[in-house]
């Protein structure tokens, strides 16, 4: 789902949700973020030496699958009651993000997806680090 379709979905919503520009920006990173790393582990497997990038491999798939969790709960807008859980989830897709990057930054210069997918994931983890923030503001 594009921004913009989350954005217009937000707008239509009977309960108005609250900081729903923040939350279009986090669901679409993680989304983004899902794809990359994705495909990046899919590239990955596809070098000639594979046996190198096994701990990246690894580290995209994990990172897809909280990253795809994360969006699929920032897009159910309703959070009442939830607060607790839904902070504990952006935190650990921020770490996941981070620790995805920093593992595609060590093979970035070899391999282009690699660095590709550390741009994503940074840009994941700077919007959940933003939603995050935006939800401990005031409303």
């Amino acid at each position: 789902m594009s921004t913009v379709a989350v954005r217009a979905m937000f707008r239509s919503h009977p309960e108005k949700p609250a900081h729903s520009e923040a939350m279009s920006r986090c669901i679409d990173a993680c989304f983004s973020a899902v794809e990359t790393c994705t495909a990046c582990a899919d590239a990955c497997l596809s070098e000639r030496d594979v046996s190198h990038l096994v701990p990246c491999i690894r580290m995209n798939l994990d990172c897809a699958a909280v990253c795809n969790a994360t969006g699929n709960i920032m897009a159910r807008s309703n959070k009442a009651g939830h607060r607790q859980l839904l902070e504990a989830q952006l935190a650990n897709c921020t770490a996941f993000c981070r620790a995805c990057a920093e593992e595609c930054s060590r093979h970035g210069d070899v391999h282009r997806h690699c660095a590709v997918c550390a741009e994503a994931c940074t840009a994941c983890a700077e919007a959940c680090t933003l939603m995050l923030a935006t939800m401990r503001m005031p409303t």
